[in-house]
């Protein structure tokens, strides 16, 4: 054996090993129509001018691209927040964004999360029509930093961080309003009033306000994240469950199977030796496929195994231009070893070309279509990928290997009857 043949199947042993260990350790991320979750749709609508005592407190918004990208980086941002696995967010025409979460636990807790603007704004009392607030031009999106604790044994506050900005303004209202109450008010609903008993120019304080564990965090991670430029409006809340993804990939799980056995029964019995070389590349494609599922890591869907079990069939493919070429050369009476380099070199530049349009497939799909659309392009192009390194790599491999001994030379082990001998005179 030669050492090139050597160091690669050393190679390939180290990558099984790796593979393995990934697909052991690492779990494989389900999307929602699997594991279940929910599907929402909201739509962002227009700020009025708001004035107060004549001034301007708050401009108008029109919503527009750049509010919308603001917009949904901060749905993005608390929806990180709550730690939910492969989210899907992504705007819809001018004004809707889809957001998709897939295993939640409590729908409704999300939904608020998303949904409300979370404006906070820290008033002073009206001496003048007692009861009433003024605004005073401390706001949420001065926040730096914001964080729910616990304090003593059951109280749990939010403590909060302003920038620059928004500590110098808070030193110089708290100072104002030593001996007075201090409004805190999320979405123009009052939280909090405690009083000030000394000027607070750190930069941080806390709201405090009867909050539960949860009530806590949820604002915690609205005031980190930030408020939302413009309000928006839930068009659509649907859970989705699993029973319908687990009925399909039970479906798509047999279905595969039995296209898998078919396939290596159909190698094995047309291609012989060179059909269980590609069985054994093909089992090799599929582990390593798993674990670039999970490494990277990618949500499956259902349409993702579909695309998963597609490139199964591209993989065999690619096998059997191999081998069809190798038959050629063989029939032309050539050596096993140059028939087997000529047929991988003569197929190369078809199973490049094919796979290279498959792969332009699935950068368009991606591009252009949403959610369950780019799940099957991305299984599909990491599918194509992957069975392009098998079959030129791994099989060549162990075909380059098997035909250095002497009783693998047989024409017949490849699906080739040896040419007959003209007899004389004829």
């Amino acid at each position: 054996m030669a050492n090139r043949e050597k160091y690669m199947l050393l190679f390939l042993v180290i990558l099984l090993g790796v593979t393995s260990w990934i697909i052991a350790t690492k779990p494989i991320k389900q999307g929602l129509d699997i594991q279940g979750g929910i599907h929402l749709v909201v739509e962002a609508k227009d700020v009025k001018e708001k004035i107060v005592d004549n001034k301007v407190v708050e401009p108008a918004v029109k919503v527009g691209p750049e509010v919308m990208q603001a917009a949904v980086a901060v749905v993005r941002q608390r929806v990180d927040g709550l730690g939910v696995a492969e989210p899907l967010i992504q705007l819809k025409g001018d004004r809707q964004i889809i957001v998709e979460l897939p295993g939640i636990k409590d729908p409704q807790d999300a939904v608020k999360l998303i949904g409300e603007t979370a404006r906070l704004d820290f008033r002073r009392p009206d001496t003048k029509n007692p009861g009433k607030w003024l605004e005073t031009g401390v706001y949420g999106k001065m926040l730096k930093d914001a964080r729910a604790n616990l304090r003593g044994a059951s109280d749990w506050i939010i403590e909060f961080e302003f920038n620059s900005e928004g500590a110098k303004k808070f030193g110089d209202l708290t100072t104002e309003l030593v001996g007075q109450p201090l409004g805190i008010f999320l979405d123009d609903k009052l939280v909090s009033a405690p009083n000030v008993n000394s000027p607070i120019t750190g930069g941080s304080g806390l709201i405090e306000g009867g909050f539960t564990a949860e009530d806590a965090k949820k604002l915690a991670i609205q005031l980190k994240a930030g408020q939302l430029p413009v309000p928006l409006s839930m068009v659509e809340n649907r859970t989705v469950g699993p029973t319908l993804g687990q009925e399909a990939v039970e479906k798509s799980f047999m279905a595969g199977m039995a296209g898998l056995i078919v396939v290596v029964f159909f190698m094995l019995w047309f291609y012989r030796v060179p059909g269980a070389m590609a069985n054994i590349s093909l089992i090799f494609y599929s582990a390593l496929n798993m674990a670039v599922f999970k490494l990277i890591p990618v949500t499956l869907t259902v349409p993702g195994i579909a695309g998963f079990i597609l490139s199964i069939g591209m993989a065999v493919d690619a096998n059997i231009l191999i081998f069809e070429r190798t038959k050629e050369e063989l029939r032309m009476g050539k050596s096993i070893f140059n028939a087997v380099e000529s047929g991988f070199q003569r197929a190369f530049s078809s199973i490049f070309d094919s796979n290279t349009t498959t792969l332009i497939s699935c950068a368009v799909l991606y591009y252009f279509g949403t959610g369950l659309i780019r799940g099957f392009a991305v299984t599909l192009a990491i599918g194509v990928i992957i069975s392009m390194f098998t079959a030129i790599t791994v099989t060549r491999t162990i075909m380059r290997v098997l035909v250095r001994f002497k009783k693998m030379r047989n024409p017949l082990l490849y699906g080739v009857k040896p040419a007959r001998k003209q007899q004389a005179g004829a």
